[in-house]
C-alpha cells in the first residue's frame, strides 16, 4: 500500500495541498483503511504529507524549499551519473543497462512530441531512475529516490512549457552520450547542468 501510494507522488497525480482521507483511499483501492492509516503514516514521515484536523494534504514546498532541492538533486545526479560512466568505462555495465538508459530518454522525446506533459512526466522520471540505479549505490538511490518524489509535482509543470521540454531531450541524450563514452566528468557536469536549467525554468514560471 505504500509503495502504491508512494508512486502517485512520484507519477505526479497529487497536488499540492491536495487533502487525502483514509475511507476515501480505501475505498477507491479496494482496502480496509487499517493498511491506508499505515501506509499515510509512513508518507508522513517522508515528509510527503503532512496532518489535518481531516485527514492529511499533500506537502507543499515553498520557494526556498524548492531552490534547496533542486540544489541537492544537481549534486546527487551529478555523482550518480559520474559513477555510471565510471563503470561504463570500467565494462562493469551490460549492454542492456545502457539500451535501457537510452531507451528510457527516447521514451521522454517520444511524450514530449506528443504533447502530453503527465506522460513526459513519467517518462523523465523513469531515465533520471535509469542512471541514478546503475551506480548500483543503494544510499545514492535512497537519496535520490526522496527528492524525486518531492518534486515531481514541478517537472509535471516544467513539462508543460514546451521550449523546456525540448531541452529536456536534447540534454538528456548529452548525459547518455557521456555515460556511453565513459566520460565520469561529462556526465557529471552534464547531470549537473541538466539540473539548474531545470531549476531556472521552475522559476520562471512560478
Amino acid at each position: 500500500m505504500y509503495v502504491t501510494l508512494r508512486r502517485r507522488f512520484a507519477d505526479g497525480d497529487l497536488a499540492p495541498a491536495e487533502r487525502l482521507t483514509e475511507t476515501a483511499l480505501a475505498q477507491a483501492l479496494g482496502v480496509s483503511r487499517t493498511p491506508v492509516r499505515e501506509a499515510l503514516g509512513r508518507l508522513q514521515a517522508d515528509g510527503l504529507v503532512v496532518p489535518t484536523a481531516r485527514g492529511v494534504v499533500v506537502a507543499t514546498l515553498s520557494s526556498d524549499e524548492i531552490e534547496q532541492i533542486y540544489e541537492l538533486r544537481a549534486v546527487l545526479e551529478g555523482l550518480a551519473a559520474a559513477q555510471t560512466a565510471r563503470r561504463q568505462a570500467a565494462g562493469l555495465i551490460a549492454p542492456a543497462e545502457i539500451r535501457g538508459i537510452q531507451d528510457a530518454a527516447d521514451e521522454v522525446e517520444q511524450a514530449v512530441s506528443e504533447g502530453d506533459a503527465k506522460r513526459s512526466a513519467r517518462a523523465n522520471l523513469a531515465f533520471h531512475r535509469a542512471f541514478g540505479h546503475s551506480p548500483s549505490n543503494p544510499f545514492l538511490e535512497d537519496a535520490l529516490h526522496r527528492v524525486w518524489d518531492r518534486i515531481a509535482v514541478s517537472t509535471v509543470s516544467n513539462l508543460q512549457d514546451r521550449a523546456w521540454a525540448k531541452t529536456v531531450i536534447t540534454q538528456h541524450q548529452e548525459i547518455c552520450q557521456a555515460i556511453v563514452n565513459g566520460d565520469e566528468n561529462a556526465a557529471r557536469r552534464a547531470a549537473e547542468e541538466h539540473i539548474h536549467a531545470a531549476l531556472q525554468t521552475y522559476r520562471a514560471v512560478h
